[in-house]
């Protein structure tokens, strides 16, 4: 009897706790993002550039965030595609990340952007205080491409709340 107690009684209690507590949610992270353009070099004709898709994201905030992830298109309650900026984002600036820099999960396939349209995007990030902040991003079906003399600010999407 005691050897089946110095059993049961641990897995009982951790099988207790895992029922009966409640998950701890991730922090909201403060990013903007928006269906972009950028330039980048062309493989094929070295010192020349050519304009590719990209995924903008804005870091409206004062604290710098670290290791940024983005995540592409959920299927299911994981992202289809991944990018990584491991250097993070200082506060008030953007980074872009073009979209034949994300790939599957495995690495076997980049995002086919021609092909597929970025319907939603995932952005997770270190906060100073060593947590991980997410924002999640459903995009319009037409993106808002601003005009010259229109306000930059009304083509950045802003995060789902929790």
């Amino acid at each position: 009897l005691l050897i089946l107690g110095a059993i049961l009684i641990p897995v009982g209690s951790a099988l207790g706790l895992f029922f009966l507590s409640k998950p701890i949610p991730e922090p909201q992270l403060m990013a903007r993002v928006r269906l972009d353009g950028m330039w980048v070099e062309d493989r094929k004709n070295p010192g020349q550039k050519i304009l590719v898709p990209a995924i903008s994201i804005r870091n409206p905030t004062s604290e710098s965030w670290g290791q940024l992830t983005v995540g592409l298109n959920k299927s299911g309650r994981n992202n289809q595609f991944y990018a990584s900026e491991p250097t993070g984002i200082p506060a008030g600036t953007t980074v872009s990340i073009p979209l034949f820099a994300f790939v599957a999960r495995n690495g076997s396939v980049t995002f086919p952007a021609g092909n597929r349209n970025v319907k939603e995007v995932t952005v997770f990030a270190k906060l100073p205080n060593n947590a991980r902040g997410v924002a999640e991003f459903i995009l319009p079906e037409a993106p808002t491409v601003p005009k010259s003399d229109q306000d930059q600010e009304s083509s950045w999407i802003e995060p789902l709340t929790r």
